[in-house]
């Protein structure tokens, strides 16, 4: 078996990749580069690993041939000419045609919580759009649903390791705790479902999962984890609803700023992705990363 990992750079990917080589009975792997020189050497020197070059940007540029099964994530596109939702409608389009000119049966999409919406969820949109044009591409399609990832606080790590160590969070208040979960298990648990022939058994197809940690975190929880494995006190500064547009307009173009506003506050006390009656609400599955696991890579 061969399993094609598109795009393979990305932290996601690249996990994937870890475990599906970790395992001495896996398949044989292909990973995506838009740039072949970012190949990691680990993966260079495996005898079960091959590179190709290709963009999921450039529908021309893919070849998932010979392959049996994909795991694929929409790319973060937040300087895309053509913006973010445009930019994943695009990107989806190329990879669905490509598994399409291909024999692949199994496709993973790595999504979001909140992909089920069409609106109010903000830049989740792009994995809404995503899943609606991969629900049909393949014989056998698993959206793996995560809301937020451990990593994605390695954002934090400059001010964590300055003199007066301190990190900013979006998410209020302090002992509010959302499902989050590790890059590491997102890999493991998405080569599991690529090529798991078990898991052929468990449609019906399209199957969505939702994939968490052992449990769900707050910010308060990400202080006492950051000062477990740096060993130094830390504050926490909060930044408020009101106050999340000015936040990411630092980062990011106006409208860019918009839908990470929307994403961040449908996570919060009384936000969409938290709605109790939600008739679509999928399976979990738990990890087993916890915060202490994932910031002690991050700060290695």
């Amino acid at each position: 078996m061969k399993v094609c990992v598109a795009p393979a750079s990305t932290k996601t990917g690249e996990a994937a990749i870890d475990a599906l080589l970790e395992d001495h009975s896996g398949p044989s792997v292909v990973g995506v580069y838009r740039d072949l020189s970012k190949v990691p050497e680990r993966f260079k020197i495996h005898t079960r690993f091959e590179a190709r070059r290709g963009d999921v940007a450039s529908a021309a540029s893919l070849d998932f041939s010979g392959c049996d099964a994909l795991i694929t994530a929409t790319p973060p596109l937040y300087f895309s000419p053509s913006g973010p939702i445009q930019g994943a409608r695009e990107v989806s389009s190329n990879v669905k045609d490509a598994v399409k000119d291909s024999n692949i049966n199994r496709l993973v999409y790595i999504s979001s919580c909140g992909a089920q919406y069409a609106s109010g969820v903000g830049e989740i949109e792009t994995n809404h759009i995503a899943e609606k044009t991969f629900m049909d591409a393949a014989p056998e399609v698993v959206f793996v649903r995560c809301m937020y990832f451990m990593e994605n606080w390695a954002t934090e790590l400059g001010t964590i390791k300055s003199d007066s160590p301190y990190f900013n969070s979006t998410i209020t208040p302090g002992d509010h705790a959302v499902p989050m979960v590790s890059v590491k298990d997102v890999g493991a648990f998405c080569a599991s479902q690529a090529f798991d022939p078990g898991v052929a058994e468990l449609g019906p197809f399209p199957r969505i999962v939702e994939l968490h940690g052992p449990k769900a975190f707050s910010p308060q929880d990400v202080r006492e984890a950051f000062e477990t494995v740096t060993g130094k006190k830390i504050e926490v500064r909060y930044i408020g609803k009101d106050q999340l547009y000015s936040h990411f307009s630092q980062i990011f173009s106006p409208s860019v700023a918009q839908l990470f506003t929307e994403m961040t506050t449908s996570m919060l006390p009384g936000g969409l992705l938290l709605m109790k009656e939600d008739p679509e609400i999928p399976p979990i599955v738990r990890g087993t990363q916890t915060l202490v696991d994932a910031f002690r890579r991050l700060v290695e």
